[in-house]
């Protein structure tokens, strides 16, 4: 009795008081919650060393806890070091995921779990098919450690190495920021001050790579290197395809696109291609050039990166490149006048097919919509929009430099942008048109891949 109480108590306490049979609404809730609290502390006057407006406050906050990583104003100059705190912790959880952390606090407490909280934590991060809820979330909470921990410790020797003042509070922000692909940055225009350092550039890349390829892929790996005998999934294969092919051919077409990164050798061009692809894909949005002085053909091209985006179960955003793998498998087969759905000589189940299109198609919608009603308020180039919009709702975080005056009204709409892309379009949509408690869903998938 004693620990059913508890845990009633302690679900009630971490999820803010509010319930609901619709575990999407939960979602909705839980992170507009922390984005209030969030705000709230950014408002004490001693978070902030500048004065700026209220309504950057809010977008700082609804920024870190989508983990996008835009900004109306430099942290590093407008926030105290309680401000920064603030703006980490909210990276943090954001990262980790809604009921992720509460859940991991409920199984050490009372070792159960509530088929609330797995509803929930099913629809913030999706349990693959055979996977215990406990153990994936165990493997979330234990590798966020674990590699923000390595992330710490070299970003501290090499910052110790260069003198950078305050090395291990710039190490830890810059570990938690790069793992949680949040893109925000204890430096000024963000990375720009390590563009050609190495070691930077790829600690950096390891821990948002590790971020955002998900916590299905990290465990298939660690898996497979306790056991040879182990097999891989299905969606660590494509995750790990595409993940590569993107990488090779986005740092390649940059390298040698026209009115990207003109005027520098060989080596650096291929350097800052790879970063920013890398950044755009993963979404952790950071930047080690100007991303101002990029024409439109670039922009496009990142546009894309950042519309495609990061994977299921990471910390990243975009529409997931297990989507778009659905997706090619569908047009490719009703092209070929197929009747099954194939990606890499596995059948992909259409309730999964048609999710990945849903998600598209909502996500498209969502992009449009933002670029109309910026288009109306903004005085900015379309390409800029979109760019803006896309890294937004993305959870991205690049920008060619319109962030900081865009109008309270734009500001707003990248509020939302960046809320929607946290809890993910399918969520939010589900949360506002499903009407029953229960959901149905189609047969039993035929490959584990997770959509």
């Amino acid at each position: 009795m004693r620990r059913i109480l508890l845990k009633f108590n302690l679900t009630r306490l971490l999820t803010f008081g509010y319930r609901s049979d619709i575990a999407e609404r939960n979602i909705l809730v839980g992170y507009l919650t922390y984005l209030i609290l969030g705000f709230a502390f950014l408002m004490l006057p001693w978070a902030n060393r500048t004065d700026h407006s209220w309504i950057d406050n809010l977008f700082t906050a609804a920024s870190a806890i989508s983990t996008t990583g835009l900004a109306t104003v430099e942290i590093s100059e407008a926030y105290t070091l309680f401000g920064q705190f603030v703006i980490l912790f909210l990276v943090q959880l954001g990262a980790i995921g809604y009921m992720t952390l509460s859940s991991y606090i409920l199984f050490r407490l009372t070792h159960h779990a509530t088929n609330y909280t797995g509803k929930v934590v099913n629809a913030s991060i999706g349990v693959p098919y055979g996977m215990r809820l406990r153990d994936l979330i165990n493997n979330v909470i234990h590798f966020t450690v674990i590699f923000e921990l390595i992330g710490f410790v070299a970003f501290y020797i090499v910052f110790s190495h260069l003198s950078i003042d305050m090395a291990a509070w710039k190490a830890l922000f810059l570990a938690v920021s790069s793992f949680g692909t949040a893109g925000f940055s204890p430096f000024k225009d963000s990375l720009c001050l390590f563009d050609d350092n190495l070691a930077v550039n790829i600690i950096v890349a390891v821990l948002s790579y590790a971020g955002a390829m998900g916590f299905i892929v990290i465990t298939d790996l660690t898996n497979k290197l306790k056991s040879r005998s182990y097999v891989i999934s299905f969606t660590t294969k494509v995750i790990l395809l595409i993940t590569g092919i993107m990488t090779v051919g986005g740092t390649l077409i940059l390298a040698l696109s026209p009115g990207g990164v003109e005027g520098h050798d060989l080596w650096d061009r291929l350097l800052y291609s790879f970063f920013q692809t890398m950044s755009a894909m993963t979404t952790v949005g950071f930047n080690t050039m100007d991303m101002s002085t990029l024409r439109v053909g670039p922009i496009l091209i990142f546009s894309l990166i950042m519309f495609i985006g990061a994977s299921p179960s990471g910390t990243g955003g975009g529409v997931k490149c297990t989507s778009v793998s659905a997706v090619w498998g569908f047009m490719v087969s009703r092209l070929g006048l197929r009747k099954d759905v194939t990606f890499l000589g596995r059948v992909i189940p259409m309730y999964r097919v048609d999710s990945a299109l849903t998600n598209i198609i909502v996500y498209g919608a969502a992009i449009f919509v933002g670029c109309l009603v910026l288009a109306y308020c903004e005085p900015f180039k379309l390409s800029q929009i979109l760019f803006e919009a896309t890294s937004a709702i993305g959870t991205v975080g690049l920008s060619t430099g319109i962030t900081p005056d865009l109008s309270v009204a734009g500001k707003f709409v990248i509020i939302a942008l960046m809320y929607i892309g946290r809890v993910g379009v399918i969520t939010f949509g589900s949360a506002l048109v499903i009407s029953t408690k229960e959901k149905h869903f189609g047969k039993r998938q035929e490959s584990d891949l997770v959509a």
